[in-house]
């Protein structure tokens, strides 16, 4: 194999994993280190990815972010909120994170339930739903995020406790879950605070990223819900901090 094949097999594998090391470039083309380090240097010439000690990764830390309403609705987000739906029992208590899969979680949910929310799209979603009773935090209305955020909010939850917090995820890594908002940032942890059981709801293509603002560590979650089977790195990852993986069926609509 030449090494224009093995960096083409490479940017593939550091799209699926987020990483790829001097020793898998030594095991997988059976090369040595020498020539595993010559391909990494190539390797991080290309965009998007950045050279590290002993390997590779995705582009640096992101600092974008994107509107609530441009994010498009999705086979992916309807069926991810189908099956977050399903883990919510009859009068459990829950927080309930601003975002559009959340929104849509909201519309399926089918047990008497109390719910706390910095979502005013979840508050319209559950207005006329007689079997929920819905807290909305108070606070600055951030319109980019369509979500209440601030100190104010921050505080009101120190009043609730609660069974479950289903929180959105902007990045997800081996370092942790991460915002690109120092506010958005602030109110996920108070939520995560509050609950006995923290639960992601995240697109795959989110995995093996990292934003600017830091949430908390992979110890601080429970369950991850996602809508594509993980790298055997993440498998390997999430099951080293006893987090419950939930991978959904998209073509069947199953968890």
């Amino acid at each position: 194999m030449t090494q224009e094949e093995r960096l083409i097999h490479l940017t593939s594998l550091v799209e699926q994993r987020g990483k790829v090391t001097l020793n898998d470039i030594c095991e997988q083309f059976d090369v040595s280190r020498d020539s595993a380090r010559r391909d990494l240097v190539k390797l991080t010439q290309r965009p998007g990815i950045q050279r590290i000690r002993g390997g590779a990764v995705k582009a640096a830390v992101s600092t974008r972010s994107e509107p609530y309403v441009g994010k498009a609705i999705s086979a992916a987000k309807q069926q991810l909120a189908l099956c977050a739906a399903s883990l919510v029992e009859a009068n459990d208590t829950l927080l309930l994170d601003t975002g559009t899969t959340h929104t849509l979680l909201a519309g399926q949910l089918s047990q008497p339930s109390t719910v706390v929310t910095n979502s005013v799209d979840i508050l319209q979603q559950l207005a006329g739903n007689p079997d929920m009773k819905v807290h909305l935090l108070g606070g600055h209305f951030d319109a980019f995020h369509r979500a209440i955020l601030g100190a104010q909010a921050e505080k009101q939850l120190t009043e609730y406790r609660v069974n479950k917090a289903f929180i959105g995820v902007c990045a997800l890594s081996e370092h942790g879950l991460s915002t690109n908002n120092e506010q958005e940032a602030s109110l996920k942890k108070a939520m995560m605070a509050q609950a006995q059981q923290v639960i992601l709801v995240c697109e795959h293509h989110k995995i093996g990223q990292d934003n600017f603002h830091h949430i908390c560590s992979l110890d601080a979650v429970d369950v991850l819900i996602t809508d594509q089977p993980l790298t055997t790195t993440d498998a390997e990852l999430f099951d080293h901090h006893d987090i419950q993986v939930i991978v959904i069926n998209v073509t069947k609509g199953q968890c």
